[in-house]
């Protein structure tokens, strides 16, 4: 009989030490769940922040067509200038 108070605390003790175990997980669940959460957040503006900047770029390609397609010789002299600066842009960099 003496042998079963023994027995009950190191029943007490491991109980005390597999609740801890459980509340560590349980803790570490928890903060994964909250970076999982912040994570999404984040990826959701940065798809809405996608789709404003094709929403732009679509609006903006369309209105360059037209203004190419209303006047063609000023289009070639734009384009003459972007590349000449381009050029120049470039030999200067190697130099």
């Amino acid at each position: 009989m003496s042998r079963a108070p023994q027995i009950e605390q190191e029943n007490d003790s491991q109980f005390h030490m597999l609740a801890n175990k459980i509340s560590t997980f349980k803790n570490i669940a928890h903060d994964i769940n909250n970076y999982a959460q912040e994570d999404n957040t984040s990826i959701s503006n940065i798809s809405s922040s996608m789709n404003a900047l094709l929403d732009n770029v679509k609006n903006t390609s369309g209105k360059l067509t037209r203004v190419m397609n209303s006047n063609p010789r000023m289009t070639k002299m734009v384009a003459t200038g972007v590349i000449g600066f381009f050029i120049l842009y470039s030999l200067y960099k190697l130099l």
